[in-house]
This record gives C-alpha cells, sequence and structure tokens, in this order.
C-alpha cells in the first residue's frame, strides 16, 4: 500500500512542474510576440502621443465585448496614468473608473 506522504509528494511535485511549465509556455509567446515588428512600431507610436488606448477582448459566462483602458500623461518624459476604463458589453457601456482626466475629441 503507499503512503499518503507519498502521493503528497507526487501531488506537490507534478503540480511544481505543470505550473513551471505553463508559466514557461506564456513567456515564451510573450518573447515572440515582442519580436514581431508590428508589436514594436505600435509601441513607438503610442510613445510619441500623449493619450494611449487599449482595447481588451472580455468574455464570460453571460456575456462578452471589449474593455477600453485609456490613459494619459503629461509629458513623453512622464509614464502613462490610467484616466478611465470602459466595459462595452451587448446590453451597454459601463464606465468603471474615471478620474477626470480623459477628454473625448476627433482624433480617437
Amino acid at each position: 500500500m503507499v503512503q499518503t506522504t507519498t502521493l503528497v509528494k507526487v501531488a506537490a511535485g507534478v503540480f511544481v512542474m505543470g505550473s513551471t511549465g505553463l508559466y514557461l509556455a506564456q513567456k515564451s509567446v510573450q518573447w515572440k510576440v515582442r519580436k514581431l515588428p508590428h508589436y514594436n512600431e505600435s509601441l513607438k507610436i503610442v510613445f510619441e502621443h500623449p493619450k494611449a488606448l487599449l482595447r481588451i477582448p472580455v468574455t464570460g459566462l453571460v456575456d462578452c465585448g471589449f474593455m477600453d483602458v485609456l490613459a494619459v500623461r503629461e509629458t513623453e518624459k512622464e509614464n502613462f496614468e490610467t484616466a478611465k476604463v470602459r466595459l462595452y458589453l451587448n446590453d451597454g457601456v459601463y464606465t468603471i473608473f474615471d478620474t477626470g482626466r480623459w477628454q473625448e475629441d476627433e482624433e480617437q
């Protein structure tokens, strides 16, 4: 008969190896994406502007849509700060976070 401590050790080892494998697989994809020319070009474009918009697709059990993260900065030397977060779903648009610093204009 196999002891419980042996089973726990095997389970812990499988968990550590599996989570390490998943982490390395995710990092591998990130490194590949960062090497793509259009990724680097898009970062250059964003860094030249005082405003940035990041659109993230979201899905759930009930609904799906996307989330806009809107960021601003005063000068090119400063870091971007999140100004507004909006969630677009099939049944409406919801503002999740708003500092009042994002100004809607024709450039969007």
